[in-house]
């Protein structure tokens, strides 16, 4: 474990550590410089099987420990794009301040990796019907780039 400076510590699971990676490499790509400190991001068992993850603090103030738990139960998620998308959204919580963000886009979809409960954003589907797959990781940029801002204008995929 790798103390902070204000006390906080650096831990984060190696399952986790390659999505907690990829996000302050998105964030750099995004002109966001985040330091790897004040985080601990681990699985941990839900008390009650409802939840998927959490964040102990949605606030980007640095004097507060930042907890990440992404728990174990299933069905939870499928697929990588899912767990990047459950960790990004506890991330998005704890180290950018985002409170959940419900509305939805003109055709429906979620306008934010900030929506509660649906980690399918950018997955491709479970069930693909026919035999024609489908693949939504043509979302993940819009998805990533609202992240880290907000005013991002709605992608042109929705038309």
């Amino acid at each position: 474990m790798k103390q902070g400076d204000s006390g906080t510590a650096y831990q984060v699971d190696p399952v986790l550590s390659p999505y907690v990676e990829s996000f302050i490499a998105e964030a750099a790509k995004r002109g966001h410089i985040i330091e790897k400190k004040n985080l601990i991001a681990q699985f941990n068992k839900a008390s009650d099987g409802l939840l998927c993850g959490s964040c102990n603090s949605v606030s980007s103030e640095p004097g507060i420990q930042k907890i990440v738990s992404i728990y174990n139960v299933n069905p939870c998620w499928f697929n990588d794009q899912e767990l990047e998308t459950l960790i990004f959204h506890e991330l998005g919580h704890c180290i950018l301040g985002r409170v959940h963000k419900p509305d939805t886009l003109v055709n429906g979809d979620p306008s934010s990796i900030m929506v509660p409960n649906n980690l399918a954003l950018y997955s491709p589907c479970s069930y693909p019907i026919g035999n024609q797959p489908c693949d939504m990781s043509f979302k993940r940029e819009y998805y990533i780039n609202e992240l880290f801002d907000p005013n991002t204008s709605a992608p042109t995929w929705i038309r």
